[in-house]
Protein backbone atom coordinates (compact mmCIF):
# COMPACT_ATOMS: atom_id res chain seq x y z
CA UNK A 1 0.00 0.00 0.00
CA UNK A 2 2.76 2.49 0.13
CA UNK A 3 6.01 2.71 -1.63
CA UNK A 4 8.96 1.58 -0.77
CA UNK A 5 7.17 -2.49 0.71
CA UNK A 6 10.01 -3.15 2.83
CA UNK A 7 9.62 -0.20 5.28
CA UNK A 8 6.13 -1.46 5.61
CA UNK A 9 7.22 -5.07 6.08
CA UNK A 10 9.85 -3.76 8.55
CA UNK A 11 8.04 -1.78 10.56
CA UNK A 12 4.52 -2.27 10.19
CA UNK A 13 1.21 -0.40 8.54
CA UNK A 14 0.64 1.57 11.41
CA UNK A 15 4.22 3.00 11.49
CA UNK A 16 3.91 3.56 7.75
CA UNK A 17 0.90 5.58 7.62
CA UNK A 18 1.73 7.04 10.54
CA UNK A 19 4.75 8.68 8.33
CA UNK A 20 3.12 9.37 5.40
CA UNK A 21 0.24 11.44 6.83
CA UNK A 22 3.16 13.12 9.02
CA UNK A 23 4.85 14.26 5.61
CA UNK A 24 1.18 15.39 4.27
CA UNK A 25 0.85 17.39 7.13
CA UNK A 26 3.77 18.95 6.78
CA UNK A 27 3.32 19.88 3.43
CA UNK A 28 -0.23 21.55 4.36
CA UNK A 29 1.51 23.49 6.80
CA UNK A 30 4.02 25.27 3.77
CA UNK A 31 1.20 26.01 1.77
CA UNK A 32 0.34 29.28 1.00
CA UNK A 33 -2.49 30.95 3.47
CA UNK A 34 -4.57 32.28 0.51
CA UNK A 35 -5.29 28.56 -0.62
CA UNK A 36 -8.41 27.22 0.15
CA UNK A 37 -8.16 24.53 3.04
CA UNK A 38 -8.92 21.37 1.84
CA UNK A 39 -7.89 18.85 3.69
CA UNK A 40 -5.97 16.20 0.91
CA UNK A 41 -7.40 12.77 1.41
CA UNK A 42 -4.74 9.89 1.29
CA UNK A 43 -5.62 6.91 -1.10
CA UNK A 44 -4.10 3.56 0.10
CA UNK A 45 -3.38 1.60 -3.01
CA UNK A 46 -3.81 -2.07 -1.98
CA UNK A 47 -2.80 -3.63 -5.20
CA UNK A 48 -1.30 -7.15 -4.61
CA UNK A 49 -1.57 -6.76 -0.90
CA UNK A 50 -3.65 -9.05 0.94
CA UNK A 51 -7.30 -8.49 2.68
CA UNK A 52 -5.57 -8.49 6.05
CA UNK A 53 -3.06 -5.56 5.55
CA UNK A 54 -6.23 -3.47 4.18
CA UNK A 55 -7.80 -4.40 7.69
CA UNK A 56 -4.93 -3.24 9.23
CA UNK A 57 -4.77 -0.26 7.48
CA UNK A 58 -8.01 0.47 8.34
CA UNK A 59 -7.42 -0.14 12.13
CA UNK A 60 -4.60 2.34 12.09
CA UNK A 61 -7.13 4.99 11.03
CA UNK A 62 -6.82 4.74 6.63
CA UNK A 63 -10.52 4.75 5.27
CA UNK A 64 -9.56 5.28 1.17
CA UNK A 65 -7.78 2.49 -0.65
CA UNK A 66 -7.69 2.32 -4.16
CA UNK A 67 -7.50 -0.75 -6.92
CA UNK A 68 -6.58 -0.59 -10.63
CA UNK A 69 -8.29 -3.80 -11.68
CA UNK A 70 -11.87 -4.27 -11.46
CA UNK A 71 -11.75 -7.68 -10.75
CA UNK A 72 -9.21 -6.92 -7.73
CA UNK A 73 -11.58 -4.71 -6.63
CA UNK A 74 -14.50 -6.46 -6.90
CA UNK A 75 -12.93 -9.42 -4.91
CA UNK A 76 -11.50 -7.02 -2.04
CA UNK A 77 -14.49 -4.94 -1.66
CA UNK A 78 -16.81 -7.84 -1.39
CA UNK A 79 -14.09 -9.72 0.91
CA UNK A 80 -16.78 -10.80 3.73
CA UNK A 81 -13.72 -9.81 6.47
CA UNK A 82 -13.34 -6.68 4.54
CA UNK A 83 -16.96 -6.25 4.85
CA UNK A 84 -17.20 -6.66 8.50
CA UNK A 85 -14.02 -5.63 9.87
CA UNK A 86 -14.52 -2.32 7.73
CA UNK A 87 -17.66 -0.74 7.85
CA UNK A 88 -16.72 2.88 6.38
CA UNK A 89 -14.38 1.80 3.76
CA UNK A 90 -14.66 3.59 0.79
CA UNK A 91 -12.70 2.26 -2.52
CA UNK A 92 -11.38 4.23 -5.86
CA UNK A 93 -10.65 3.05 -8.77
CA UNK A 94 -7.50 4.33 -10.13
CA UNK A 95 -6.41 4.12 -13.70
CA UNK A 96 -8.11 3.03 -17.62
CA UNK A 97 -11.14 1.78 -17.19
CA UNK A 98 -12.21 -0.52 -20.52
CA UNK A 99 -16.07 -0.14 -21.09
CA UNK A 100 -16.57 -3.96 -20.88
CA UNK A 101 -15.74 -3.76 -17.23
CA UNK A 102 -18.24 -0.56 -16.26
CA UNK A 103 -21.24 -2.60 -15.27
CA UNK A 104 -18.96 -5.39 -13.00
CA UNK A 105 -17.12 -1.71 -11.05
CA UNK A 106 -20.84 -0.07 -10.33
CA UNK A 107 -21.27 -3.25 -8.44
CA UNK A 108 -18.52 -2.67 -6.28
CA UNK A 109 -19.35 -2.10 -2.85
CA UNK A 110 -18.58 1.06 -1.36
CA UNK A 111 -17.31 2.67 -4.50
CA UNK A 112 -16.89 6.28 -3.59
CA UNK A 113 -14.72 7.49 -6.63
CA UNK A 114 -13.74 6.23 -10.28
CA UNK A 115 -10.28 7.59 -11.23
CA UNK A 116 -10.46 8.58 -14.36
CA UNK A 117 -13.23 9.05 -17.36
CA UNK A 118 -11.34 9.62 -20.60
CA UNK A 119 -14.24 9.39 -23.08
CA UNK A 120 -18.21 10.60 -23.51
CA UNK A 121 -19.31 7.39 -24.08
CA UNK A 122 -17.34 6.08 -21.00
CA UNK A 123 -19.06 8.64 -19.10
CA UNK A 124 -22.25 7.86 -20.61
CA UNK A 125 -21.85 4.18 -19.74
CA UNK A 126 -20.99 5.41 -16.29
CA UNK A 127 -23.71 7.47 -15.75
CA UNK A 128 -25.88 4.83 -17.70
CA UNK A 129 -24.97 1.73 -15.26
CA UNK A 130 -24.36 3.77 -11.80
CA UNK A 131 -28.29 4.89 -12.06
CA UNK A 132 -29.63 1.68 -12.86
CA UNK A 133 -27.90 0.81 -9.55
CA UNK A 134 -30.11 2.85 -7.57
CA UNK A 135 -27.01 4.69 -5.69
CA UNK A 136 -27.69 6.05 -2.54
CA UNK A 137 -25.05 9.18 -2.65
CA UNK A 138 -23.45 10.37 -6.28
CA UNK A 139 -20.33 8.59 -7.60
CA UNK A 140 -16.95 11.12 -7.43
CA UNK A 141 -15.52 11.00 -10.99
CA UNK A 142 -12.35 12.72 -12.12
CA UNK A 143 -12.34 13.54 -15.72
CA UNK A 144 -9.34 13.73 -17.61
CA UNK A 145 -9.09 16.25 -20.40
CA UNK A 146 -6.96 16.53 -23.35
CA UNK A 147 -5.56 20.41 -23.19
CA UNK A 148 -2.67 19.83 -25.74
CA UNK A 149 -4.96 18.87 -29.42
CA UNK A 150 -3.19 16.12 -30.12
CA UNK A 151 -5.36 13.35 -31.09
CA UNK A 152 -2.82 10.36 -30.14
CA UNK A 153 -3.84 11.84 -26.34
Amino acid sequence: MLRGGSMTAELGVGFALRAVNERVQQSVARRPRDLPAIQPRLVAVSKTKPADMVIEAYGHGQRTFGENYVQELLEKASNPKILSSCPEIKWHFIGHLQKQNVNKLMAVPNLSMLETVDSVKLADKVNSSWQKKGPTEPLKVMVQINTSGEDSK
